[in-house]
């Protein structure tokens, strides 16, 4: 099979077809400890995303254990200018029954993944791979699939809400990026890699569930969704692990099993979601509102512009 046809193959696997401000509180000389105080995490701003909106009952998606993969991502450019990692939401699709899994829990399994960010290597006549520059990995929660509903065609699919029939189910996960303290680079490359039976970088060895767990892709009804916020660098570029040669646009002449570029996915874009904050540096930056949008190094936002401008003085 053509590489292009391959690709496309592989995403239809996954598809199944009919698819007023706060008023802002005086500068007070004396501020109320923040102890005493309720903290919560700023979400920070979004600085990248091209999950769809609203998200469809699932999307064409890339299989990890069906197709040799050990790891996907993109090449990416953020909007505005704050830059310290928040967070980042992958989109993902499960396949798994919790009828062929009896013994699990009704709510799902859970499952490690990692999220890897990389500098860009742009000294070649293409992107390349750079250092990695962060890595997090979590387990999450995988949803079960919904159970299939007889009046779907083939009768294997399970019925969305709208009437339309999937095999698979979309769903998103969220990565908390505060401990890499990490300033991302205003472009930069991501890659969600993850285990499964017989692929990943350390192979379980043992069937289960995640052999039926995709990331998704930016693509309903058979085309690209563009990203809303960000740019995606090269839109027919992706980056990707997978152990079969023949499969890269190349052929696996620049080698295969690596996470290297790839060409075809112009369709196909892995679907992420950046979140950054904005540190508060000085009780300037604090004033007329700004508070509301800023955040201490770890993450967590202020509960006026008081404990914003304490944080600023004495860095609690």
């Amino acid at each position: 099979m053509k590489h292009a046809s391959m690709k496309v193959a592989m995403a239809a696997l996954a598809f199944a077809a009919a698819c007023a401000p706060e008023p802002t509180a005086p500068d007070m000389s004396a501020l109320t400890p923040r102890a005493s105080q309720a903290v919560v995490p700023s979400a920070g701003t979004v600085v990248y995303n091209n999950i769809p909106s609203p998200l469809p009952g699932n999307v064409p998606s890339q299989g990890y254990q069906c197709c040799q993969t050990a790891e996907l991502g993109d090449y990416v450019a953020l909007a505005g200018t704050a830059r310290r990692a928040r967070s980042a939401t992958v989109l993902m699709s499960s396949w798994s029954l919790h009828s062929n899994y009896p013994t699990m829990d009704v709510a799902g399994y859970t499952h490690p993944i990692t999220l890897n960010i990389y500098n860009v290597n742009t000294s070649g006549p293409t992107p390349a791979l750079g250092a990695l520059i962060g890595t997090v990995t979590q387990s999450f929660l995988i949803p079960w699939r919904p159970a299939a509903d007889p009046t779907c065609p083939g009768g294997t699919a399970w019925r969305a809400t709208g009437g339309s029939c999937y095999n698979g189910f979309a769903f998103t996960i969220e990565f908390d990026l505060r401990t890499l303290a990490l300033t991302l680079p205003n472009e930069f490359i991501f890659g969600v890699a993850f285990n499964t039976n017989s692929w990943g970088y350390q192979p379980i060895g043992q069937p289960g569930p995640y052999e039926s767990l995709n990331v998704g892709f930016a693509n309903v009804g058979g085309a690209a969704v563009p990203p809303s916020v960000g740019v995606d660098v090269e839109p027919d570029a992706a980056f990707w692990n997978t152990g079969v040669a023949a499969w890269y646009s190349d052929g696996g002449a620049a080698g295969f099993s690596i996470f290297r570029r790839d060409t075809g996915w112009l369709d196909y874009p892995p679907a992420v979601r950046f979140n950054t904050i904005a540190l508060a540096a000085s009780a300037a930056d604090c004033k007329n509102g700004g508070w509301q949008s800023l955040a201490r190094a770890d993450g967590s936002g202020f509960t006026n512009q008081g404990d914003c401008v304490s944080y600023t003085r004495n860095g609690k």
